[in-house]
């Protein structure tokens, strides 16, 4: 069944996202925020659930896409992974509540999984009910892993950089930054639905605050809806610039991490290249944000750490010089 939308009507899903970003602007991390998020997410889903679906030819190897249509022609949502969309609203709000009351599940896939649907739903629903809405499905998604981030870190947070000179004060708008108090981490976390416009600006804040507070002071933490890209209606592929990725990493700051909904092939390999950048599924922030909010806590071996080269073992305790 479709759904016709008259030229003029209001936007059904219009009050439900006003709700949300009204309440976000009062507190990220408060009840009031919970609540009209999850609302705009199930009204969202359920919108959805009542449309058609076409098959997106896909030019990303290992990834099927598929969209919605509405009965509008013009009106096809953005290209939706077809392994990561969960159809059960039920289930995708359930997974969604227990994250927010940290109970975190055991299954990072099912959680990956709940997590995408969620951040995806508005996007779509705004897609097929508006024409040319870029900017509330990116402040929709902003505010999805910004109330997420600060329940998680339990902490409210601002969204700018001051940087003091000898002569004035400037102040830098961001997304996030988050101050964990005395002993944790603060954070940077900026929050794109792409990067494929003004990205190193990502890179430029973290430098600045690099520059004023000194390097690690701040966990650069960027999370990324996806990267795809439609092409006309009925083909979608993937914009990835790993190498210019790579030259910001070296050259301008240290991202501390990097976290995707849709994680992008050619940007999870820099994980294992110099110089490193840490890119993996938002998932994986549920189960390692204590590491991230702990400057003094690193990674746990999984496997028993290698037995270092004679060239770096010391000298033994009882041998005298």
């Amino acid at each position: 069944m479709s759904v016709a939308y008259s030229v003029g009507m209001a936007a059904p899903l219009e009050a439900n996202y006003s709700a949300l970003k009204a309440a976000a602007a009062v507190s990220l991390r408060g009840e009031a925020t919970t609540e009209a998020l999850v609302t705009c997410i199930r009204q969202s889903l359920e919108l959805l659930a009542a449309l058609p679906r076409i098959d997106l030819e896909s030019k990303v190897p290992g990834k099927e896409y598929f969209a919605f249509k509405s009965a509008n022609p013009t009106r096809v949502s953005r290209g939706i992974n077809v392994a990561l969309f969960v159809d059960d609203v039920d289930e995708v709000v359930e997974v969604l509540r227990t994250v927010i009351t940290k109970d975190i599940p055991t299954t990072p896939l099912e959680l990956h999984r709940a997590l995408y649907t969620a951040a995806i739903s508005y996007p779509a629903g705004a897609d097929v009910t508006k024409t040319g809405d870029k900017k509330t499905p990116g402040t929709y998604f902003e505010n999805f892993v910004g109330h997420l981030v600060a329940r998680a870190f339990d902490a409210d947070a601002t969204k700018t950089i001051t940087a003091p000179t000898l002569d004035l004060e400037i102040s830098l708008p961001t997304d996030f930054i988050f101050d964990l108090g005395e002993g944790k981490s603060r954070i940077h976390l900026p929050v794109k639905a792409s990067t494929r416009e003004r990205v190193v600006q990502v890179w430029a804040h973290q430098r600045v605050l690099d520059g004023m507070h000194g390097v690690n002071r701040f966990r650069g933490v960027l999370v990324v809806l996806a990267e795809t890209n439609k092409i006309g209606t009925t083909a979608i592929t993937e914009v990835c610039l790993p190498n210019q990725w790579t030259a910001y990493q070296m050259y301008i700051a240290q991202m501390y991490r990097v976290y995707y909904l849709d994680l992008p092939e050619p940007y999870s390999g820099l994980r294992s290249t110099y110089p490193f950048l840490e890119v993996k599924p938002f998932a994986d922030f549920f189960y390692e944000c204590e590491e991230i909010a702990n400057p003094t806590l690193a990674v746990t071996d999984l496997i028993e750490p290698a037995t270092p080269p004679a060239s770096l073992v010391g000298l033994p305790e009882d041998y005298e010089v």
